[in-house]
């Protein structure tokens, strides 16, 4: 769900990257979504330091893009300052998916009814490895909102704490046009 930006320690930004929204972890949970454009955005710490996003890097946006981007995330109900993107949800159930880069992750999900629930999991890998939980809660098919907290070490000894909150917020039924207020070559680049 999102681009690489943080590449000064490569092992914590395939961890953190991992554990981010996109890669909510879970087995065999799905919840009910409304099909269509999502738009998100996540605020992700590591370490205590919030991790950079398309805002932050030289050169990737323009100031008008940057204004417009920002302006549109808040009409929507985006948080300020997060990692935005944009999704095509293909049909009303969404699986949350398992961790794709985290060699060995055992997750429980605790659903509490059809559309909220809280997780726990256990990771180990050649990068790093950790304890983390999470929750997630799903508004009239149309809002979600995302917490992941992962406490644990990289292979070099180094602790890593990664935290994550993303809000996604449905946009329209028509994936194909970019979202209102959002130029369509920045559209592109948060996809």
């Amino acid at each position: 769900m999102r681009a690489s930006v943080f590449r000064s320690v490569p092992a914590l930004s395939a961890l953190a990257l991992t554990l981010g929204v996109s890669a909510v972890p879970a087995q065999a949970q799905s919840i009910s979504v409304k099909p269509g454009l999502w738009a998100s955005a996540s605020i992700n710490t590591l370490n205590g330091r919030k991790m950079p996003t398309i805002f932050d890097i030289n050169g990737a946006l323009t100031p008008q893009q940057k204004s417009s981007l920002a302006a549109a995330m808040a009409k929507v109900g985006l948080p300020t300052g997060g990692s935005p993107h944009l999704d095509c949800q293909q049909g009303p159930e969404f699986a949350l998916p398992k961790p794709q880069s985290v060699d060995d992750c055992t997750t429980q999900v605790k659903p509490g009814d059809a559309t909220s629930g809280t997780f726990t999991m256990s990771c180990k890998s050649a990068t790093a490895s950790g304890m983390g939980n999470g929750s997630y809660q799903v508004t009239d098919k149309s809002s979600a909102t995302v917490k992941v907290t992962f406490k644990g070490t990289t292979a070099q000894g180094m602790p890593i704490t990664y935290e994550s909150t993303s809000v996604h917020k449905w946009i329209g039924s028509d994936c194909s046009a970019p979202p209102p207020g959002i130029d369509p070559s920045v559209a592109e680049l948060l996809q």
